[in-house]
């Protein structure tokens, strides 16, 4: 029997006859489509509305600052600023601001200097708080004692070089090294 084939007849029992389901009644593909792009569209709107919420609320919490002193005062970057308007030596101006609880105002970047431009009347200067003292042979050396950084602007020099102190003075169009006991305005910084 090693090579029979077996064939074998199999017979199965029916005890209920085979039903067909009716089918699942499916939405109607083309409005279920619709409905899809419509909640991924409003998914994107509330995700980009959160984004634009955190950044906006990082940034003021970053820039956070108790209020300025009064309204004579300019709020910008997280600082205030008050513009003198009488004239002053840079020392007086320096003891001025002090007795206002700031300093004369150090100038860290473009934004600075921008909002200065913004501020500043078309012929006058103001000290700032940047004066050299030759004979120490250090450089131009802010009123917290920092480096002043050439790439932000250049000093030019008003007056020939002499052993006296020099402080600087900004108007809207440049920044100039002058004699410390000349009197301009002053900008005060807190």
């Amino acid at each position: 029997m090693s090579g029979d084939i077996v064939y074998a007849d199999l017979q199965t029992v029916r005890t209920s006859p085979l039903k067909r389901s009716s089918p699942v009644p499916r939405p109607d593909s083309r409005h279920h489509g619709i409905l899809l792009k419509i909640g991924c569209t409003m998914i994107i709107v509330l995700l980009a509305i959160i984004i634009i919420l955190s950044i906006f609320v990082s940034s003021n919490s970053s820039t956070a600052h108790k209020p300025c002193p009064n309204k004579d005062w300019k709020l910008h970057g997280g600082k205030c600023y008050w513009f003198a308007t009488s004239k002053k030596s840079w020392v007086e101006s320096g003891k001025d601001c002090a007795m206002k609880n700031s300093q004369l105002m150090v100038i860290r970047d473009f934004t600075d200097m921008s909002f200065l431009w913004l501020y500043l009347n078309r012929s006058g200067y103001y000290w700032i708080g940047l004066s050299i003292i030759p004979t120490t042979d250090k450089p131009w050396t802010w009123v917290d004692n920092s480096s002043f950084d050439p790439h932000l602007f250049s000093i030019k020099e008003s007056t020939p070089q002499t052993r006296s102190m020099k402080c600087a003075q900004v108007s809207r169009t440049n920044v100039i090294g002058k004699r410390c006991e000349d009197r301009e305005q002053w900008i005060c910084q807190l």
